[in-house]
């Protein structure tokens, strides 16, 4: 029963979200469903590093908002990144991650013979509440080719009203991967996190 109960509420959330063509996972929290989004964006820039490890090719190179949770700190540290490869984005006076210091970033990276990889937009600093503005950070996802995730552990729950995913997750459904944490704003308790 568990285990329908699982396999229907995924389903649910996929739709709710938007991934069509999507597959779910229920982890012990998000800062392991941050790790699990980094790590499958990892396995797609680098297919081999699974089995080889990350030698022999470009660097991998990780941006989040400077105000983004410490699981990606954590997660860089795990997936053996390194911290160094995981770059902070300064935010605006609204807490959102800077664009244009983003792209510049992005460019240095490139040009340097480096591989962004992964760019987290926070959907609800736990800072602040900000969330990073989805459609240019799309945009800069067709340019450099990077995985983009949406870390909505604190403030994705506003998936589940029209009006405020609109609002603050426009065109979520084009985002590679997505954290919801009930045990957040849903506040369920952890144990049914």
């Amino acid at each position: 029963v568990s285990t329908l109960m699982e396999k229907y509420l995924l389903e649910t959330m996929l739709n709710l979200v938007g991934f069509e063509q999507g597959s779910g996972q229920m982890t012990t929290g998000s800062s392991n469903a941050n790790m699990i989004a980094m790590m499958a964006a990892r396995n797609v820039a680098a297919p081999t590093c699974k089995t080889d490890g990350l030698f022999g090719q470009p660097p991998l190179f990780a941006f989040v908002n400077a105000d983004a949770h410490y699981s990606m700190d954590r997660a860089a540290n795990i997936l053996g990144l390194g911290t160094e490869h995981l770059r902070k984005i300064e935010v605006d006076d609204h807490g959102r991650m800077h664009l244009l210091a983003l792209e510049q970033q992005l460019a240095e990276i490139q040009a340097a013979g480096g591989r962004a990889f992964f760019v987290a937009a926070t959907a609800g600093t736990t800072v602040r509440g900000s969330y990073d503005s989805l459609p240019p950070l799309l945009a800069l996802r067709q340019k450099y080719g990077f995985w983009l995730h949406v870390d909505g552990a604190w403030g994705g729950s506003v998936v589940f009203s029209d009006r405020l995913r609109r609002q603050f997750l426009p065109e979520l459904e084009q985002a590679d991967s997505f954290t919801l944490d009930f045990h957040k704003m849903l506040g369920t308790a952890l144990m049914c996190n």
